[in-house]
């Protein structure tokens, strides 16, 4: 174990990696996936087994059991690997030999949720959990953690917000129109700074118990699906929080990165499509760490990349998931990450993954897209977060048109969408758990808000809004503080925005418009299925159509933030024919007319009757 020395041992150690759902376990011996599933197409399994006292000899399986087909301990002698075949195996589980412990290993059948996975029909809320609602307040600090600020007032501690908290608000939810549940990870962190946002993982089988528990993130997807919406999870492969047990007393110091001074990513995933960047360049983007306290996992040990896979699984075929979306997707190996996405599909074909790539240039996004013909690899992705539509979306709104800028911007960007096999596919945004809030970002105005709302849910792609945009939270710096306590999410709240009748004013109107374009465009078959077709802007004026055998929109945007503008719609004939009956959405009033003024910044949304 040639890096050792950047590591810390100890039993107690595991202690904590192994708390929460395990099989029928003797001492302190443990073994990973802690259960597993029968009726696979793959049935290939490998356990981790980890005993304190070490492993002397390779372990074994007592009676009758599956076909072994390898067994060896680790290069750390506290830990081994057994390697299965379940083939033929028709048993509800087998006992396992590990020195003189004797462990009993469980085989279920899988959670029977079929998901049909996400498309343009989709509507996602994005949440970070701990900023929510607390819906139960005797989780809010537990004893045993590491953790050392809580309290709403410390911006990076933790507020309280949980599972029980986002349960108790499925109606808000479900009656803003929103289908799909993005929750930031919810898995253990056991870090002593800032474990509230849930990207340096400690335990990868285990929910936080400040978020509450795996029976109770069970029932959220059952009820979620009892509603016909769904989940996504949120996971991280690049990397892990330091406290986790497998780097304190890795089985094998080459579960992770090293280099002889301690190197950062530079978070350039251009490295990776670039045909002259340098070797150290590419290593120090893929290898090297993204905090001090993120140790960079190394995805080409087969050992490693088993137990990923293996739990990415687990959390599938346990809890009946509807999708994943991949946090830092670039950086990890990427012939790992083509695994990753072939075996899940291989289990369940319709379970969508995106990936986020947050970057600027459509050249580089589409690198990673499924497939790509300038990428050796292919990601067998379903789809990308779309940053560079999220830029140009904000440019929009907040420049002047020139040639290439202001509204021009989008029209490129959306220009650029045959780098993709499947545009619908990317997940548009506003903004994100790491951005500013565009209510923030657009300077708090509500006339920009609505028509980069209009834009969002008529446009191409899977929209995606972040908690309390319809609240007009505004943050635009500090992570701790654009990730803001929903107001009313906490007892002592003295305004409660889950609560329509206390909305005045400008939260009243983004409200009652998002309510009302989410709950319209589900019903719009050019919305959810139709082609996109746009034109030239003009004089800050945007138009496109969305159009489906049974149904047609048009949609004008005026983006002069104080000049009104005429628009003859004899322009669109060759999809809008001229004088076309229509109703305005989403209010619902009629429409007939052959121009049509927009206002200084507005959106205008027309359905052909």
């Amino acid at each position: 174990m040639t890096h050792i020395k950047f590591l810390i041992t100890g039993s107690l150690t595991f202690i904590l990696l192994f708390a929460g759902p395990t099989p029928s376990l003797s001492g302190q011996s443990k073994v990973y996936p802690p259960h597993w599933f029968t009726g696979l197409q793959n049935d290939t399994l490998e356990l981790l087994l980890y005993r304190p006292e070490g492993i002397k000899q390779a372990p074994a399986l007592k009676q009758e059991g599956p076909q072994v087909l390898n067994s060896q301990v680790a290069p750390n002698e506290q830990y081994a690997y057994l390697l299965l075949s379940l083939e033929d195996f028709k048993g509800q589980g087998f006992r396992i030999q590990l020195g003189d412990t004797s462990l009993n290993y469980e085989l279920k059948t899988p959670h029977p949720h079929q998901t049909a996975g996400l498309s343009p029909a989709d509507a996602l809320y994005l949440i970070t959990p701990d900023r929510f609602a607390n819906g139960d307040t005797l989780n809010d600090r537990l004893p045993g953690f590491q953790e050392e600020k809580y309290g709403r007032e410390k911006p990076f501690g933790r507020h309280g917000g949980d599972l029980a908290g986002i349960r108790q608000h499925l109606d808000y939810i479900d009656t803003l129109g929103f289908s799909t549940l993005w929750i930031s990870p919810l898995l253990t962190n056991d870090q002593p700074h800032e474990s509230y946002h849930g990207y340096a993982i400690t335990d990868h089988f285990r929910i936080d118990p400040r978020f509450g528990s795996n029976a109770q993130y069970q029932a959220l997807v059952n009820e979620l699906h009892q509603r016909d919406m769904k989940m996504v999870m949120d996971v991280v492969y690049n990397h892990v929080g330091d406290q986790h047990p497998l780097f304190q007393n890795p089985p094998d110091s080459s579960f992770f990165h090293f280099f002889p001074q301690f190197r950062k990513t530079q978070y350039r995933a251009s490295t990776l499509s670039d045909p002259h960047a340098s070797q150290h360049d590419k290593v120090t983007f893929s290898q090297g760490w993204f905090d001090h306290h993120m140790p960079d996992l190394n995805q080409r040990n087969p050992h490693l990349a088993r137990y990923l896979i293996q739990q990415s699984l687990w959390w599938i075929l346990e809890y009946g998931l509807d999708g994943f979306r991949i946090d830092t997707y670039a950086y990890p190996d990427q012939a790992f990450m083509s695994r990753l996405a072939q075996r899940i599909h291989q289990e369940r074909p319709q379970f969508f993954l995106f990936g986020e790539l947050w970057v600027h240039m459509p050249e580089i996004q589409s690198y990673f897209s499924h497939p790509q013909p300038h990428n050796p690899i292919n990601s067998h992705l379903d789809g990308l977060t779309d940053f560079t539509g999220y830029y140009a979306l904000l440019e929009a709104l907040n420049q002047p048109q020139s040639w290439t800028g202001g509204i021009t911007k989008l029209y490129y960007r959306l220009a650029a969408d045959y780098l993709y096999q499947s545009p619908d596919s990317l997940i548009t945004f506003l903004d994100n758990h790491d951005l500013a809030r565009v209510y923030g970002a657009l300077g708090q105005d509500t006339a920009k808000l609505k028509v980069a709302l209009g834009l969002l849910y008529t446009l191409r792609g899977i929209p995606c809004t972040y908690y309390g945009t319809e609240a007009l939270l505004a943050q635009t710096s500090n992570h701790g503080l654009i990730r803001e306590d929903f107001p009313g999410g906490w007892p002592r709240d003295t305004l409660n925005l889950f609560d329509p009748t206390q909305h005045r004013g400008a939260q009243k109107t983004i409200w009652n418009y998002l309510q009302d374009l989410l709950q319209w465009r589900r019903t719009s078959p050019a919305i959810t299925q139709g082609q996109f077709t746009h034109f030239l802007p003009q004089e800050n004026v945007y138009a496109y159509l969305r159009h489906h055998p049974q149904d047609t929109v048009l949609v004008l945007v005026n983006a002069h933030p104080e000049e009104k503008r005429r628009v003859a719609l004899s322009r669109f004939r060759e999809l809008w024919p001229q004088g076309s009956a229509a109703i305005s959405r989403p209010q619902g009033r009629p429409f007939s007319a052959k121009s049509i003024t927009l206002p200084p910044m507005s959106i205008r949304i027309l359905q052909k009757q």
